[in-house]
């Protein structure tokens, strides 16, 4: 028991240690009354705090603080990290990590190489095919005995490099623990008012620069959306136009590759395409119907889009018909 008080009384002089070394760094600047009303946290923010410290009081709710902090630029060198993370999966479960890309050659066959190198740094190569569109992907299993931390992806073709990919594995409360139990007494001398904004800052900033607390936040992987009209019943011997919506992280995109390739049910290619988007991230194709379909018609149109690093393929279906008392149309009640 003594072990334990002592070993609590150490904490607790180290943090008092700790705030007060960083108050001392610049205690003219603190004791400067002009500057601290300077230095003011908007009102939302500590709001929230105290709105979520209430509901859930748990170190989630000062990662919420540093992550809007850090938004509006009050405090620095926050590690911002981009890449997708999947959470550990529950025991006995298996989660599955997507990997793709694509080689920016159409029509080349062979097998793309990934070497997956794991947080200890020991490695697994996979092997996935190429199809003729250029694409390549494949999944990487994940289990609860799964290593935590960052996996690095390294694709190769033909002995060239194709990219470098990062993913990250972690359990739900990763984040949380990252944040040390001591610096609760700093968050909520702040909450309680017990220290003006400007001394928070000051002591979150220099904790921060010396690395004692080291804080992550995920960045959401930008992301290759596909949106297309056409989806239509078309009469042959019409035009049918074909539009498509790429966008990247929301945003238009302009000069994504785009392959449109059409077929029926057996897999015959009717018409195929290449071409880019335009400046707002349109790609439009028509083409003129046949009039060889003398009945209701399905037809697939597949589009595939490369942008940067990310690839997508979009499959839909229409229907080519034709009216009746036209020549060779077949449709029920024209026969």
């Amino acid at each position: 028991m003594q072990k334990i008080l002592l070993m609590f009384g150490l904490i607790v002089m180290l943090v008092i240690g700790i705030s007060s070394l960083a108050v001392a760094e610049s205690n003219e600047q603190l004791l400067d009354n002009t500057l601290s009303q300077l230095v003011e946290i908007p009102k939302w923010i500590k709001d929230n705090a105290q709105n979520q410290l209430i509901e859930n009081n748990s170190k989630q709710d000062i990662i919420s603080v540093l992550e809007n902090l850090s938004s509006i630029g009050m405090i620095k060198n926050i590690v911002h990290i981009q890449m997708q993370i999947y959470d550990i999966p529950p025991k006995g479960k298996i989660d599955f990590v997507s990997i793709s890309g694509n080689v920016n050659e159409y029509g080349r066959s062979g097998f793309v190489t990934l070497e997956i190198q794991k947080p200890d740094n020991t490695k697994e190569i996979l092997h996935t095919p190429i199809l003729e569109t250029g694409l390549y992907s494949t999944v990487f299993p994940i289990n609860d005995q799964s290593q935590k931390g960052t996996y690095r992806v390294v694709s190769e073709f033909n002995g060239k490099q194709l990219s470098v990919n990062y993913f990250s594995i972690a359990d739900d409360v990763n984040d949380s623990e990252r944040i040390p139990s001591w610096f609760n007494i700093i968050f909520h001398w702040w909450m309680d008012g017990k220290i003006t904004d400007a001394e928070f800052i000051q002591n979150v900033q220099y904790l921060i620069d010396n690395k004692i607390l080291i804080i992550f936040i995920s960045q959401a992987t930008p992301e290759l959306e596909v949106s297309v009209e056409g989806q239509h019943l078309v009469r042959r011997g019409t035009t049918h136009t074909i539009t498509s919506h790429i966008t990247y992280g929301e945003k238009p995109v302009e000069g994504a590759r785009v392959t449109l390739t059409i077929e029926d049910y057996d897999e015959d290619i009717i018409r195929e395409f290449n071409g880019f988007s335009n400046n707002y991230g349109e790609f439009v194709f028509s083409w003129e119907i046949p009039k060889k379909y003398d009945d209701l018609e399905t037809l697939l149109a597949y589009i595939s889009v490369t942008y940067e690093d990310s690839s997508v393929t979009k499959l839909f279906k229409f229907q080519v018909y034709c009216m009746p008392g036209e020549a060779n149309c077949k449709i029920d009640g024209n026969r």
